[in-house]
């Protein structure tokens, strides 16, 4: 909130000036400040913080010095070279006022970018503990298949597809989580959530009819639970041959077959 009303000050003393600029166009000709200071704001806007802050003490102290010379050089009146200070003085203030608003502004947009960073991880912790984060299940997938290609194991993955009918999913997904971690081996065989739709086992050192033995298991315990006569999901115990990510791709693609 703080550098909300931070923002909207600046913005709000910066339009204040550039109003008080327009009015001082109003009571003498253009300048060249004027022409520079258009195309400058614009240059800064793209640049980072030290060029921008070196762009605006080279644009002052240059103004200054024109200002200067031109009082010299036509021989201005007193009141002429007060119009002159008060323009320079509007200028520096407007550029001054820029600068700090788009350090601000970046301040607050390289927060935001970290803030998201940190979201994007902590979301990859699960509600429920000992689930496992889909890249985290891939990481640990991927270290298990290397280890069973050099034993020469088989794995399998079962594939739940929640139905697109399927009413409150959260309460299923959790549901389906809680009977894994009755049914499968906690510190062998692995799970995880890969969307809100798909829920993934993934069974080391076994064959077809261990998965789908352990599959019927992981269906009996679901039963057991569930008030409803027909699943409101999909299920598939598939081979995982090079990797999971491999396996559910696969699937997909026949999925939209």
């Amino acid at each position: 909130m703080r550098r909300y009303n931070g923002s909207l000050f600046l913005l709000l003393v910066l339009f204040g000036a550039a109003g008080y600029g327009l009015f001082l166009l109003e009571r003498s000709a253009p300048t060249p400040s004027v022409f520079i200071l258009l195309p400058l704001l614009l240059v800064m806007t793209f640049l980072n913080g030290r060029k921008n802050f070196l762009l605006l003490i080279a644009y002052t102290l240059g103004l200054g010095f024109f200002y200067l010379v031109l009082s010299w050089y036509t021989d201005a009146s007193n009141e002429a070279q007060l119009l002159y200070i008060e323009q320079h003085l509007i200028a520096s203030l407007l550029i001054f006022l820029y600068w700090l608003l788009l350090r601000h502004l970046r301040s607050v947009f390289e927060e935001n970018q970290y803030l998201t960073e940190r979201v994007r991880t902590l979301e990859g912790y699960s509600e429920t503990p000992q689930l496992l984060s889909y890249s985290e299940f891939l990481d640990r997938t991927d270290f298990l298949m290397a280890g069973a290609k050099r034993r020469n194991e088989t794995n399998y993955l079962i594939h739940l597809r929640l139905k697109p009918t399927a009413l409150n999913k959260k309460s299923i997904m959790q549901l389906l989580t809680v009977a894994g971690l009755r049914v499968f081996r906690a510190h062998y065989d692995v799970m995880s959530q890969r969307n809100k739709f798909e829920f993934l086992i993934f069974l080391q050192n076994t064959d077809t009819a261990g998965a789908n033995i352990a599959c019927e298991r992981f269906l009996g315990e679901v039963r057991a639970q569930m008030t409803s006569i027909h699943y409101p999901f999909e299920i598939e115990v598939l081979p995982v041959k090079q990797s999971v990510e491999a396996t559910v791709r696969h699937q997909d693609e026949e999925v939209v077959r």
